[in-house]
Protein backbone atom coordinates (compact mmCIF):
# COMPACT_ATOMS: atom_id res chain seq x y z
CA UNK A 1 0.00 0.00 0.00
CA UNK A 2 2.82 2.38 0.86
CA UNK A 3 4.59 1.66 -2.44
CA UNK A 4 1.34 2.40 -4.31
CA UNK A 5 1.02 5.78 -2.56
CA UNK A 6 4.64 6.70 -3.37
CA UNK A 7 4.10 5.80 -7.04
CA UNK A 8 0.81 7.76 -7.15
CA UNK A 9 2.34 10.88 -5.55
CA UNK A 10 5.37 10.61 -7.84
CA UNK A 11 3.12 10.33 -10.91
CA UNK A 12 1.13 13.39 -9.82
CA UNK A 13 4.33 15.40 -9.29
CA UNK A 14 5.72 14.34 -12.68
CA UNK A 15 2.44 15.29 -14.42
CA UNK A 16 2.35 18.66 -12.65
CA UNK A 17 5.92 19.41 -13.70
CA UNK A 18 5.17 18.33 -17.28
CA UNK A 19 2.11 20.58 -17.54
CA UNK A 20 3.95 23.50 -15.96
CA UNK A 21 6.89 23.20 -18.38
CA UNK A 22 4.55 22.69 -21.34
CA UNK A 23 2.46 25.74 -20.45
CA UNK A 24 5.59 27.86 -19.95
CA UNK A 25 6.95 26.83 -23.36
CA UNK A 26 3.63 27.56 -25.10
CA UNK A 27 3.34 30.97 -23.41
CA UNK A 28 6.93 31.79 -24.34
CA UNK A 29 6.36 30.84 -27.98
CA UNK A 30 3.17 32.92 -28.09
CA UNK A 31 4.97 35.91 -26.57
CA UNK A 32 7.82 35.61 -29.08
CA UNK A 33 5.35 35.43 -31.97
CA UNK A 34 3.44 38.45 -30.67
CA UNK A 35 6.62 40.52 -30.26
CA UNK A 36 7.79 39.64 -33.76
CA UNK A 37 4.37 40.45 -35.24
CA UNK A 38 4.18 43.70 -33.28
CA UNK A 39 7.60 44.82 -34.56
CA UNK A 40 6.56 43.95 -38.13
CA UNK A 41 3.24 45.79 -37.78
CA UNK A 42 4.98 48.81 -36.22
CA UNK A 43 7.39 48.98 -39.19
CA UNK A 44 4.48 48.68 -41.62
CA UNK A 45 2.54 51.42 -39.81
CA UNK A 46 5.59 53.72 -39.84
CA UNK A 47 5.90 53.12 -43.59
CA UNK A 48 2.18 53.73 -44.11
CA UNK A 49 2.16 57.02 -42.20
CA UNK A 50 5.25 58.26 -44.06
CA UNK A 51 3.82 57.07 -47.38
CA UNK A 52 0.71 59.16 -46.73
CA UNK A 53 3.06 62.07 -45.96
CA UNK A 54 1.88 62.45 -42.41
CA UNK A 55 4.58 64.19 -40.41
CA UNK A 56 4.51 63.01 -36.81
CA UNK A 57 7.14 63.93 -34.21
CA UNK A 58 7.49 60.25 -33.27
CA UNK A 59 6.01 56.98 -34.37
CA UNK A 60 3.14 56.04 -32.05
CA UNK A 61 3.70 52.90 -30.01
CA UNK A 62 1.31 50.04 -30.46
CA UNK A 63 -0.62 48.23 -27.78
CA UNK A 64 -1.97 44.71 -28.04
CA UNK A 65 -5.71 44.62 -28.59
CA UNK A 66 -7.36 42.98 -25.57
CA UNK A 67 -6.74 39.27 -25.03
CA UNK A 68 -10.48 38.70 -24.66
CA UNK A 69 -10.48 37.72 -28.34
CA UNK A 70 -8.15 34.83 -27.57
CA UNK A 71 -4.50 33.95 -27.35
CA UNK A 72 -2.54 34.44 -30.50
CA UNK A 73 -4.61 37.26 -31.99
CA UNK A 74 -2.11 39.62 -33.60
CA UNK A 75 -4.01 42.90 -33.54
CA UNK A 76 -2.48 46.15 -32.36
CA UNK A 77 -3.85 49.59 -31.53
CA UNK A 78 -2.18 52.86 -32.49
CA UNK A 79 -3.11 56.22 -31.00
CA UNK A 80 -2.49 59.42 -33.00
CA UNK A 81 -3.30 63.05 -32.23
CA UNK A 82 -6.54 63.72 -34.10
CA UNK A 83 -5.69 67.31 -35.02
CA UNK A 84 -2.79 66.10 -37.16
CA UNK A 85 -4.60 63.22 -38.81
CA UNK A 86 -7.85 64.71 -40.05
CA UNK A 87 -6.95 63.91 -43.66
CA UNK A 88 -6.38 60.20 -42.94
CA UNK A 89 -8.82 57.43 -43.70
CA UNK A 90 -8.78 53.72 -42.96
CA UNK A 91 -8.69 52.65 -46.61
CA UNK A 92 -5.52 54.65 -47.37
CA UNK A 93 -3.76 53.28 -44.29
CA UNK A 94 -4.73 49.71 -45.18
CA UNK A 95 -3.53 50.13 -48.78
CA UNK A 96 -0.19 51.51 -47.59
CA UNK A 97 0.19 48.72 -45.01
CA UNK A 98 -0.40 46.06 -47.65
CA UNK A 99 1.94 47.82 -50.11
CA UNK A 100 4.63 47.56 -47.44
CA UNK A 101 3.83 43.87 -46.93
CA UNK A 102 4.11 43.20 -50.65
CA UNK A 103 7.35 45.19 -50.94
CA UNK A 104 8.94 43.36 -48.00
CA UNK A 105 7.48 39.94 -48.97
CA UNK A 106 5.99 39.49 -45.50
CA UNK A 107 4.61 36.12 -44.52
CA UNK A 108 0.90 35.89 -43.93
CA UNK A 109 -1.81 33.26 -43.80
CA UNK A 110 -2.34 31.91 -47.35
CA UNK A 111 -6.12 31.77 -46.89
CA UNK A 112 -6.23 35.50 -46.06
CA UNK A 113 -6.85 37.98 -48.88
CA UNK A 114 -4.58 40.62 -47.28
CA UNK A 115 -1.65 40.76 -44.90
CA UNK A 116 -2.94 43.69 -42.84
CA UNK A 117 -6.50 44.79 -42.09
CA UNK A 118 -7.58 47.97 -40.33
CA UNK A 119 -10.19 46.48 -38.03
CA UNK A 120 -11.31 49.58 -36.16
CA UNK A 121 -11.03 53.36 -36.42
CA UNK A 122 -12.41 55.84 -33.91
CA UNK A 123 -11.73 59.19 -32.28
CA UNK A 124 -11.87 59.70 -28.53
CA UNK A 125 -10.71 62.79 -26.61
CA UNK A 126 -9.05 64.28 -29.71
CA UNK A 127 -7.05 61.10 -30.29
CA UNK A 128 -7.45 58.86 -33.32
CA UNK A 129 -7.34 55.16 -32.46
CA UNK A 130 -6.49 52.72 -35.24
CA UNK A 131 -6.58 48.94 -34.78
CA UNK A 132 -4.50 46.92 -37.24
CA UNK A 133 -4.55 43.13 -37.51
CA UNK A 134 -1.58 41.26 -38.96
CA UNK A 135 -3.13 38.15 -40.44
CA UNK A 136 -0.28 35.78 -39.77
CA UNK A 137 -2.19 32.96 -38.08
CA UNK A 138 -5.63 31.36 -37.96
CA UNK A 139 -6.59 33.05 -34.68
CA UNK A 140 -6.14 36.49 -36.22
CA UNK A 141 -8.02 35.55 -39.40
CA UNK A 142 -10.95 34.33 -37.29
CA UNK A 143 -10.81 37.52 -35.21
CA UNK A 144 -11.09 39.64 -38.37
CA UNK A 145 -13.95 37.49 -39.68
CA UNK A 146 -15.79 37.82 -36.35
CA UNK A 147 -15.42 41.61 -36.45
CA UNK A 148 -16.81 41.70 -40.00
CA UNK A 149 -19.82 39.62 -38.85
CA UNK A 150 -20.38 41.98 -35.90
CA UNK A 151 -20.19 45.05 -38.17
CA UNK A 152 -22.66 43.53 -40.65
CA UNK A 153 -25.17 42.85 -37.90
CA UNK A 154 -25.03 46.41 -36.55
Amino acid sequence: MRLFMIILVSAIIVLAIYFLVHRTMINRATLMLRRQAQATTDAAMAYALKHILLQLPAMPESQLVADVWGKGVLAFEYTLKAKKVTELNAKDIELALNAYAKEKHLDYLPSAPKTFVVTDWWTYEQMLHVDVAYIYNEATREYVMDLHKLNQNN
